[in-house]
């Protein structure tokens, strides 16, 4: 109603030409809640403003101001690429990657929101943002002792659209060398939230990366750190994790590398059997096919042990190139896991791209 009122082009008058700070820090405040109404303003609308919020963004030196800007940006922003392209194209993603050095904790979290609807959209847009430099600033972020919940939730957000973009974008994720191994320690140790969109991170990069790509998150624990989401509640992230270790698998069967063994040393083989008891039917198949595929149906009864019926009493039929150990449990003559796979070197540079 008030956009309809025409109250744009006095505002953007104001904040061009302001009587003082305090009517132009009022101005700002009023816009960004403009921005952010449901449903959103046309795009139409509100597209004359975005020239006017980028050269302030640039220009001004008060944080107060600086974080309405950035929350207006990331209403504006949240939505298609259209909208994500009528706020880029004003230049405001390389000058937000340099707000974050600024180090304001009130600024962090409004920039990494509108980053991370802007990699959310085209590949050709989530490459304008990799190129400001924002995967370089994710450590900070991730690791700072007293970060925020929320921050480290909203950076593993972008960093998971980031891996869900081209080989060449997952490339610029492991150029920054302790992002990696940031993510699979948050999904072990970060609080619920954090540990739920990091698993997004790895699940992007085993389903959408190159083999290399897959690999290289083993080489960073990736298979603990996954097998360590299949006993949560939340049933759509363990979905995302057994789609992540399956893919791994899959990479590792095409490659002669047994990343079996790893998923039984991280405890993962019981976890998978137990979800073939999940109420939800998508996880229950993934599990079984998990299973089948790769472990040659653990967990299923063995048809060797079914009983027959020798003219006087019933006897187990065990193959004979089977041994039976001392708890009673079958051991192949021929073991089925092999040595953990030795540690390998990645060449990311040369992995192919799109």
């Amino acid at each position: 109603v008030v956009l309809n009122c025409n109250a744009l082009a006095p505002m953007l008058q104001n904040i061009q030409q302001p009587a003082n700070d305090s009517l132009l820090s009022n101005v700002v405040w009023s816009l960004s809640n403009m921005c952010r109404g449901k449903p959103q303003p046309h795009l139409n609308m509100i597209q004359p403003c975005l020239p006017v919020l980028a050269a302030l963004l640039q220009s001004s030196k008060n944080n107060e101001i600086l974080v309405d800007l950035c929350w207006s940006l990331s209403y504006l922003s949240d939505g298609d690429e259209q909208r994500i392209q009528a706020v880029m194209e004003n230049n405001v993603a390389p000058i937000m990657v340099q707000l974050l050095d600024a180090g304001a904790p009130s600024l962090i979290n409004p920039i990494i929101r509108t980053l991370g609807n802007f990699v959310s959209g085209s590949d050709a847009q989530t490459q304008a943002v990799v190129d400001c430099g924002i995967i370089g600033k994710t450590p900070t972020l991730l690791s700072t002792p007293g970060q925020r919940k929320v921050v480290k939730k909203e950076t593993c957000w972008l960093l998971s659209n980031i891996a869900a973009g081209t080989h060449q974008q997952i490339n610029a994720i492991f150029k920054e060398r302790t992002v990696m191994s940031t993510v699979v320690n948050l999904i072990q140790r970060g609080e619920w939230e954090v540990r739920k969109e990091a698993t997004w991170v790895l699940s992007n990069i085993a389903t959408g990366g190159c083999d290399e790509h897959v690999m290289g998150i083993v080489e960073y624990g990736a298979i603990k750190a996954l097998c360590s989401i299949l006993e949560v509640a939340d049933s759509k992230i363990v979905l995302v994790a057994l789609d992540a270790l399956a893919a791994i698998l899959k990479v590792g069967t095409k490659n002669g590398s047994n990343y079996a063994v790893l998923v039984d040393e991280a405890g993962g083989i019981e976890m998978i059997e137990n979800l073939q008891e999940h109420e939800n039917e998508k996880i229950y198949l993934k599990a079984v096919d998990i299973l089948e595929e790769y472990f040659h149906g653990e967990g299923q009864e063995d048809e060797n042990l079914a009983p027959s019926d020798n003219g006087n009493a019933f006897t187990f039929g065990v193959s004979k190139n089977v041994n039976i150990g001392m708890f009673g449990e079958q051991q192949s003559q021929q073991p089925f896991y092999q040595q953990s796979p030795a540690p390998l070197q990645f060449n990311f540079a040369n992995a192919t791209t799109y």
